[in-house]
């Protein structure tokens, strides 16, 4: 029998997936706008650096595991 969810539990997981999406595209976006304006010949590289470094930060109300496979598909991306 699958579990019946509230309202406010449904709620309370969507709000967390927006801040999740939130968080990771301000980030994302940030990171590599600050590199591809500095000129970097080593770009790729630098991306994936910066990139993965993210994963390693902790959110409060935030999904980790979502935030981290999100950076993980930019990542593939850069190389």
């Amino acid at each position: 029998m699958s579990e019946v969810k509230t309202a406010e539990q449904r709620l309370n997981e969507l709000e967390i997936v927006v801040r999740t999406l939130t968080l990771f595209n301000q980030n994302a976006i940030a990171t590599v706008s600050r590199r591809i304006t500095q000129g970097n010949p080593a770009i790729a590289e630098a991306l994936t650096h910066d990139l993965s470094a993210l994963k390693g930060r902790n959110y409060k109300d935030v999904d980790q595991g979502l935030y981290n496979s999100h950076i993980d598909s930019l990542i593939e991306l850069v190389n």
